[in-house]
């Protein structure tokens, strides 16, 4: 069987690969999966193939020119869906649109092809839901409102602020309400509770990951910069 390599170009080719300069094409959205297989595919290889592996990346050769197309994954399409795409992709509307649909049309190829069989594609079916990549909209949707929140009512941080008054890290929203956003470390511990407009807050989910640098002023915990939203 050819490598994944040469068959996502083959995917590409049968399916359409859009316009090369355009971050919202699917080869654009190809490329960042590609990008995600060869820095961590390997981390769910056999012994044995794990000793091609390492043998084959020390003369040069990426994960997708060792292996074939079986060694795509259900899994893998997810992890693309995810953070990998925000942390990784063009982090444009039209990128982040076209994951999900992309991702979708290259489980029903490999199904197909005969790659994968169909309880492969009813695990990814299970993994990534109905909508699969509606939440990467979602999020970047919430993140732009936050920060033209932020941009509208910065805040900054005194010299003297006590080390217990000042976080930046990963967050998950706890829960969600009209005009408050309940948040928690990933080690747990304090809840931290951010006033925010109303319009903000309806975009939050519970369950999301924010990165965000927060300082407690005059006993209000108040957002100094936003990073990414995950879903």
């Amino acid at each position: 069987m050819e490598t994944i390599t040469a068959a996502l170009t083959q995917f590409l080719a049968e399916t359409g690969a859009g316009n090369p300069r355009s971050t919202g094409s699917p080869a654009a959205v190809i490329d960042v999966f590609q990008e995600y297989l060869n820095g961590w595919a390997h981390e769910d290889l056999t012994p044995c193939e794990r000793q091609r592996f390492e043998q084959e990346y020390e003369e040069g050769r990426r994960f997708c020119d060792i292996f074939d197309a079986r060694r795509i994954q259900p899994h893998h399409l997810n992890a693309m869906l995810g953070h990998f795409a925000v942390r990784h992709g063009f982090g444009t509307k039209g990128f982040l649109r076209a994951v999900g649909p992309v991702m979708e049309k290259l489980a029903a190829w490999l199904v197909h092809k005969g790659v994968w069989a169909v309880k492969d594609h009813a695990w990814y079916r299970e993994l990534v839901g109905a909508q699969p990549g509606q939440r990467l909209v979602s999020c970047d949707e919430f993140v732009r409102l936050l920060w033209r929140h932020v941009e509208a009512h910065p805040a900054t941080a005194p010299d003297d602020l006590p080390e217990e008054d000042y976080l930046d890290e990963e967050f998950t929203i706890r829960s969600v309400a009209p005009g408050k956003l309940h948040l928690e470390t990933l080690a747990g511990g304090e809840e931290i509770v951010l006033t925010l407009p109303k319009a903000v807050t309806a975009k939050a989910r519970p369950g999301w990951s924010v990165n965000l640098e927060l300082a407690r002023l005059r006993g209000k915990w108040r957002i100094l910069s936003v990073g990414n939203v995950y879903p």
